[in-house]
């Protein structure tokens, strides 16, 4: 009786481990016309121990980048990030005029009502892959407080 009462607890245990980190509301807007970039938003929360963001991919372009999004004396520019740091129980945003994900080299247009997926690489946790809805034009922002 013991031996199988063994495996049912470290099954139970296991079962209630929180995820390494939590993916929310990732998503994209579609394409103005033939444009070769596109951008991806989203929450991520850290869980358990810190983590790091170290980087992505996605099927849908050639590379995809961490940026940020800065003012630099009036002038809106983008660098890239190395990563993010990822603290337990901290939100960390990515959205439109901060941190993105930036998609370069898309293979087509992202359209409205699409979705593709995209994968989060991290320092400690295993990777992550996420499906990516495709917002309309302009759907964004309200996407953020759905």
């Amino acid at each position: 009786m013991r031996i199988l009462l063994l495996p049912a607890m470290l099954f139970l245990i296991a079962a209630g481990d929180p995820p390494p980190v939590q993916i929310e509301r990732p998503w994209a807007r579609a394409s103005a016309g033939m444009a070769k970039n596109g951008a991806v938003f989203l929450t991520i929360t850290g869980q358990g121990t810190p983590d790091r963001l170290t980087g992505f991919a996605s099927p849908v372009a050639d590379t995809a980048e961490l940026h940020e999004s800065i003012d630099d004396k009036g002038v809106m520019k983008m660098r890239p990030v190395a990563g993010l740091a990822l603290e337990p129980g901290k939100r960390v945003t990515l959205a439109p005029g901060g941190y993105h994900v930036m998609l370069m080299g898309l293979k087509a247009p992202l359209k409205a009502g699409d979705s593709f997926p995209l994968t989060l690489r991290f320092e400690h946790a295993p990777a992550l892959t996420v499906t990516v809805k495709v917002e309309p034009v302009g759907g964004g922002a309200d996407h953020m407080h759905r």
